[in-house]
């Protein structure tokens, strides 16, 4: 027999745990295919052994990878927007969007812009932000809980720094809408207003009904995004 190691923790208290690193999800959603394919080929019996790594199904494991996307309008992103930027901010959208806010609580929808703060600061405003005192980025791992934790719950956007990833405000409220056309109610118009404002903006917006799925504006361009990212999948 081959020497392990047991540990005993509660389902819920994993499922938090494990939905606050992109990474594990996606390596426990792939243990979780091999466990079923490697049950599937096995007689059913009280009695079994976990699949050895070695002797992973590879058509699972390239059909959990297919499940990974690219970044949309990652090679058309303005200088003052950086991919890091962009990518760290989907994935926290993601995490909120697919496993809520803590203690359990669901978000109630929620908007992402990342742009110039500079070029922002005439294109809406904040009447309370929390953030102004902080400096707090999302590229800094160490800092993304205390984020989760305190920019979903007020009305109005989130303001990152398109090149430091820093929070910059939340509770933001877009100035002008127009550009947002005449479809959706009003977070959808501002998205799509804001991201054609302030040289362009990388906008995320997740409905409050949303389990996972984002909609994201860059410019006149829009793009409905349901998967993991690529990079989420090479970091592991």
């Amino acid at each position: 027999l081959k020497r392990g190691s047991c540990m005993l923790l509660h389902a819920d208290v994993a499922e938090e745990v494990i939905s606050q690193h992109p990474a594990v999800r996606w390596i426990s959603v792939l243990y979780a295919r091999q466990f079923i394919a490697h049950m599937n080929r096995r007689r059913m019996s009280d009695w079994f052994h976990p699949p050895d790594v070695e002797a992973w199904d590879q058509e699972a494991i390239e059909a959990a990878a297919e499940e990974a996307a690219d970044l949309p309008f990652e090679a058309e992103l303005p200088r003052h927007i950086q991919s890091a930027v962009v990518k760290a901010c989907v994935r926290l959208a993601r995490q909120v969007a697919c496993h809520g806010l803590p203690e359990k609580q669901p978000h109630h929808g929620f908007t992402i812009i990342v742009g110039d703060p500079a070029q922002l600061s005439s294109c809406g405003h904040s009447d309370f932000n929390p953030f102004s005192s902080y400096d707090l980025s999302v590229l800094d791992r160490k800092t993304c809980d205390t984020i989760w934790r305190n920019a979903f719950h007020s009305d109005g956007a989130i303001v990152i720094d398109g090149c430091a990833g820093k929070v910059v405000a939340s509770g933001w409220f877009v100035k002008d809408s127009s550009q947002g056309g005449n479809e959706g109610g009003a977070r959808s118009k501002s998205a799509k207003a804001v991201a054609q404002q302030a040289g362009g903006c990388f906008v995320i917006k997740c409905s409050e009904d949303s389990c996972g799925k984002l909609v994201l504006h860059l410019g006149t361009k829009s793009s409905i995004f349901d998967s993991p990212l690529k990079a989420d999948v090479e970091h592991v």
